[in-house]
């Protein structure tokens, strides 16, 4: 499994014997400055660090992929299939706290109020994420996607610049994952395209498109904003299926909600 390649010893040095990023050559740009404060230069091309979801930065009126009151507003644009599919998922969230050690996917990963870090290498940026220890690659040596994609919880990523805007697009997911907390759907025909641009020294904004019309009625957008975390390291927390037993145990049993081997109703 791929997930596993990019957890180990060998491929983190492998990527760190690259400290150079070949794309990463943007002029030094100052950030928007604030009342008796001087920018901090940045470069626009250079998404290196651990940086932190800011969810209150979201834009009003978009899908909140934090909203977890229940009756999330609004709601993507479902098809018919994804409409059904995320009634379907939103029982089984409601069951109560049902674990599990499947990587959580790009999109969920990026909406998890846990931080990650970029690293920058010759041919690609890794992605690590703090929740469940998930890795993610972002090939950047201008390849296309294979013929033989084969499906996957993280799907495939590649990509490019255009001017100071890192765009990312990204197929080939297995469509066992949710899109976000509230269990939002997607199949193995989402296309996700990404648009990062560092804004200033401390932000990173990202906005999210989702195509899939297996699920969706029409392509939707969430736009995200993350912080900088100078000097932070990553608490990673791995899954284990011990540590998902004793959670099943202890706190899934105590207060009589379904373990591991729940199942939705049809």
């Amino acid at each position: 499994m791929r997930n596993c390649v990019m957890g180990s010893i060998a491929a983190l040095a492998t990527v760190l014997a690259f400290p150079v990023l070949p794309f990463a050559q943007a002029v030094q740009q100052p950030g928007p400055t604030k009342a008796g404060a001087q920018a901090k230069a940045f470069d626009a091309h250079d998404f290196a660090g651990v940086w932190n979801p800011a969810p209150r930065m979201q834009p009003k009126g978009e899908v909140n992929p934090l909203d977890l009151g229940g009756h999330p507003n609004p709601l993507p644009p479902f098809a018919p299939a994804g409409q059904a599919k995320y009634e379907n998922n939103k029982k089984f969230i409601d069951a109560g706290a049902v674990l599990d050690c499947d990587p959580y996917g790009t999109a969920r990963n990026f909406f998890t109020p846990r931080p990650f870090e970029n690293i920058h290498a010759r041919d690609r940026v890794l992605q690590h994420f703090e929740y469940y220890d998930n890795w993610r690659e972002i090939w950047t040596d201008g390849r296309n996607f294979p013929d033989d994609l084969e499906p996957d919880y993280m799907g495939y990523s590649i990509g490019k610049w255009e001017g100071d805007t890192f765009v990312v697009d990204s197929r080939g997911y297995n469509g066992k994952q949710f899109l976000t907390w509230q269990g939002f759907p997607l199949s193995e025909s989402m296309h996700q395209t990404e648009r990062w641009q560092r804004v200033d020294h401390d932000t990173l904004k990202i906005v999210f498109t989702f195509e899939d019309p297996k699920m969706y009625s029409k392509p939707w957008t969430i736009t995200y904003f993350y912080k900088l975390m100078s000097n932070w390291v990553l608490d990673a927390h791995p899954c284990t299926l011990a540590a998902i037993k004793e959670y099943d145990e202890r706190i899934n049993h105590a207060d009589n909600l379904p373990g591991r081997d729940y199942k939705p109703e049809k």
